[in-house]
């Protein structure tokens, strides 16, 4: 070590000022190479993060401002949703609504059957099927009008008819369902999935 330091005293001034730029140089690279690199790739990184972070906020900002909208559409729906305290209610409710529609339409019902209901992710979808109607025809779009515009979302799912006795009359078959949230499940779920009676005749007029 003495001698290196003797060999660098004999150095010119010229030799040891090269000598000084060159250990400045490799202390700078060294220092870029392990300091300075890392450092700036954890700037990039935090940057990237920043600016994920900041798509985020905005994307959240986004729902927020669409928080009111969504809950009066939601509120919307599930007013449009029937409810009932149990199955057999909800059937009940949907024969006297179908009597109900096809008395002031004036279509003629001669049997009625009531299916199994198709169990959908919150609710149940009820399923009735007149046998045998006869109507004329003004009655009878009369009556899938009612159905349709009544609340709960009832629909005519299926509709098959023929001619009938008259030149304007119509005789026939069709299936309805409707949507309804049914507050009691459990035992009362499983009574109403039980068979139902061959057919449901229709009330006296």
């Amino acid at each position: 070590m003495k001698s290196l330091v003797e060999k660098l005293d004999k150095l010119a001034p010229r030799e040891k000022l090269m000598m000084a730029l060159m250990t400045i140089f490799v202390f700078s690279a060294l220092l870029d190479r392990f300091v300075v690199s890392s450092i700036i790739s954890r700037l990039e990184k935090m940057d990237a993060a920043i600016e994920q972070a900041g798509s985020d906020r905005e994307y959240a900002l986004r729902l927020l401002a669409r928080e009111k909208d969504a809950e009066a559409e939601y509120e919307k729906i599930g007013n449009a949703i029937a409810r009932a305290a149990s199955p057999a209610e909800a059937v009940a409710d949907m024969k006297a609504e179908v009597y109900d529609a096809a008395r002031k339409a004036g279509l003629v019902i001669n049997a009625m059957d009531q299916r199994e209901s198709r169990p959908r992710s919150f609710c149940e979808e009820y399923v009735l099927e007149i046998t045998k109607f006869d109507a004329e025809i003004k009655q009878l779009l009369g009556f899938i009008y009612r159905i349709d515009a009544s609340p709960g979302m009832a629909k005519v799912a299926r509709l098959n008819i023929t001619p009938g006795k008259t030149k304007n009359s119509v005789t026939g078959s069709m299936l309805l369902t409707k949507v309804m949230v049914v507050e009691g499940n459990g035992a009362q779920k499983a009574e109403a999935s039980q068979a139902a009676p061959p057919a449901t005749p229709a009330p006296k007029r």
